[in-house]
């Protein structure tokens, strides 16, 4: 049997917004990760560099879901990208917000 390569050309392209918005995603759930870590091994009492770069990472991933939303309404781009970077953005700021209103809370 003959086996027939089957390629589909098209001209989509990855959305460069969908990019930028997984790394601002991903660099913010890491910022998350340290600074819980940080807050931690010195045991609640990190300082107001912390909470300002908390807050800094919020706006960053507040800033990555506009983007992400921006980009999955871009024409003749793939999709994988856009849905991963919305996950992701979702994910950042809800954990952000949570954080911030357990903080508040207590």
């Amino acid at each position: 049997m003959k086996r027939k390569n089957h390629y589909k050309f098209t001209g989509k392209k990855h959305s460069k917004r969908g990019m930028l918005a997984c790394f601002l995603a991903a660099a913010s759930i890491f910022a998350l990760i340290y600074m819980i870590m940080t807050s931690f091994l010195q045991k609640g009492n990190g300082s107001v560099y912390l909470g300002s770069a908390g807050l800094l990472a919020l706006v960053c991933a507040l800033a990555a879901f506009i983007q992400a939303v921006k980009s999955m309404r871009e024409d003749d781009t793939f999709r994988g990208i856009p849905i991963i970077s919305v996950v992701l953005s979702l994910l950042a700021s809800g954990a952000w917000i949570a954080l911030y209103a357990v903080g508040f809370s207590l």
